[in-house]
């Protein structure tokens, strides 16, 4: 137990093996470890309690082993870790309460940062320099949490924010801190896990206010939960295998690639084309093998070929016009009333894309 005034290891040279701190009451003054070497340590710091005071490691220096800061107590002061050098370290602050002070890892060298469980009520830095992973599994953050690159990358391979509750916001950029890569690239996460991660992004981005991100959060999020959703049931019950596949491809088809879950309206009208051309080309084959035709009604007046009747027909029945003026018969009645309830389809999620798109 240390007294009322500053605890100063400022410059100190740890020789390695273990070093213990393990349930200190370090007092209400300041905790000072600026620059301080501990070679190749095992840091224990387990169940401390800190005071108001600042704590700081800035500067400090650990080749490799282990810090371990997991349940302690930090106050009302700046709790931080700039430019720490860890490159093979591990550095555990697992269910920390950090009171209301600020935190810092700006330009820290970290090879395994692991927050899970934490509480943070206060601005947390996290545009770290180098990091191998960053974890913030079961982390409340009430305030903000800051990863957007400014003066400096931040180079965060991984990170995890499984479980997370996030009454606050996370400032990031998806492109410049290759967001997806971060979440996608965890090990052993399952399906469940990574839509859950991109669900949590996709809020967060919708409070931002920065939509487009929203909306590739919203698309990641609904892949993988399609993906989780298909395993549960098979591994219930593996004959529901039989039809889990088809409506999974389905799904992937008409709901993902026509249309990126209504989140892209300029992928629904180039799918509308496309389903136009099918159509007429479907009816034109059919006059050609003599299934059926498209006759028209009017003794066709503008001499149009059989080609260009059949992408006309095509035309008015996809989006439900209906002149009258050219019918189908035999199988191509069939084909068109499929058409119809396409077209009638691909309207209505045109429409939803387009609106989600511009109402928000």
């Amino acid at each position: 137990r240390f007294g009322q005034g500053k605890v100063d290891f400022h410059y100190a040279k740890f020789g390695g093996g273990e070093i213990n701190f393990e349930r200190t009451d370090f007092g209400p003054g300041k905790v000072d470890f600026r620059m301080a070497e501990f070679n190749e340590s095992r840091i224990n710091f387990n169940r401390s309690n800190f005071g108001n005071g600042e704590v700081t490691f800035e500067g400090s220096e650990l080749k490799s082993g282990k810090f371990l800061f997991k349940k302690a107590t930090v106050g009302e002061g700046m709790f931080s870790f700039e430019q720490v050098i860890y490159p093979e370290a591990e550095v555990y602050l697992d269910g920390t309460d950090f009171g209301k002070g600020t935190i810092s890892f700006q330009k820290a060298r970290i090879k395994h940062l692991s927050l899970r469980s934490c509480q943070m009520n206060d601005y947390v830095d996290l545009r770290m320099e180098e990091a191998g992973l960053v974890d913030l599994s079961d982390t409340v953050i009430r305030d903000i949490i800051d990863l957007t690159p400014y003066e400096t990358p931040v180079a965060i391979r991984t990170l995890k924010i499984s479980g997370m509750r996030l009454p606050g916001r996370i400032y990031l950029d998806w492109h410049t801190n290759r967001l997806p890569s971060m979440i996608l690239s965890q090990e052993q996460a399952s399906e469940r896990e990574i839509s859950e991660q991109f669900r949590i992004m996709k809020q967060n981005f919708n409070a931002t206010g920065r939509y487009s991100y929203e909306d590739r959060a919203y698309v990641l999020f609904r892949r993988y939960e399609a993906l989780a959703d298909r395993k549960e049931r098979i591994a219930k019950n593996p004959w529901s295998a039989l039809w889990e596949y088809p409506v999974y491809v389905f799904k992937w088809l008409v709901f993902d690639k026509m249309g990126l879950y209504a989140t892209s309206p300029g992928r629904v009208l180039v799918s509308v084309i496309i389903f136009w051309f099918l159509y007429g080309l479907l009816f034109y084959l059919t006059d050609i093998l003599d299934l059926g035709h498209t006759q028209s009604a009017v003794n066709n007046p503008d001499q149009l070929s059989m080609l260009s009747q059949s992408f006309y027909h095509s035309a008015i029945t996809f989006f439900t016009i209906g002149y009258g003026d050219v019918y189908p018969q035999g199988i191509t009645r069939l084909l068109s009333a499929l058409e119809g309830f396409t077209g009638v389809f691909m309207m209505s999620y045109f429409t939803v894309a387009f609106v989600r798109k511009i109402l928000r």
